[in-house]
């Protein structure tokens, strides 16, 4: 079976510096490669005022950080230019389609992968999905905010799922 690891994104700063939530996804992708074998990385992450407004996509940020921690450049997929969760799993469908890919490896953070798994489930009833989550390094305040904000973009994509089911 074909596999993939898909790292969701995160915000970076304005050059291009991954903040600690997208190295802890990635290295969570790491330790997942190294597990894994033969598989893909699939990279998510293009453009957006609230997560990056460099000139390259934030997609590019998390496969140089893997390329520099080991993982070669054939194993990466072309990254999905996304900005936002929903955005990550339906353009990450036709990359992952494209490439045969059966079975995914959801990497992103604790406190995301609830509503990332919701979509990801949603959106690519075909593929096989497992979930690694990356443990958040933050505040108790900090990480307060991350799940009030996955409360709220929880019932957001929900209902935005229920409508592309409809149509």
């Amino acid at each position: 079976m074909s596999s993939a690891i898909v790292v969701l994104g995160s915000p970076n700063d304005e050059n291009g510096g991954l903040f600690p939530i997208a190295i802890s996804r990635c290295e969570r992708a790491l330790w997942e490669f190294k597990r894994a074998g033969a598989c893909k990385i699939l990279c998510t992450g293009g453009y957006g005022q609230h997560f990056n407004a460099t000139k390259n996509p934030h997609g590019k940020y998390l496969q140089d950080y893997l390329l520099s921690s080991g993982v070669p450049l054939e194993s990466f997929l072309e990254i999905a230019l996304s900005s936002f969760t929903l955005e990550d799993a339906i353009l990450s469908k036709p990359i992952l389609v494209s490439n045969s890919i059966q079975h995914v490896i959801l990497v992103t953070s604790d406190f995301h992968m609830e509503r990332a798994k919701l979509v990801f489930d949603h959106v690519l009833p075909n593929i096989k999905i497992d979930c690694s989550e990356a443990v958040t390094l933050a505040t108790d305040d900090e990480l307060k905010k991350l799940i009030q904000h996955e409360v709220v973009a929880i019932e957001r994509d929900s209902a935005k799922l229920h409508k592309l089911a409809d149509n």
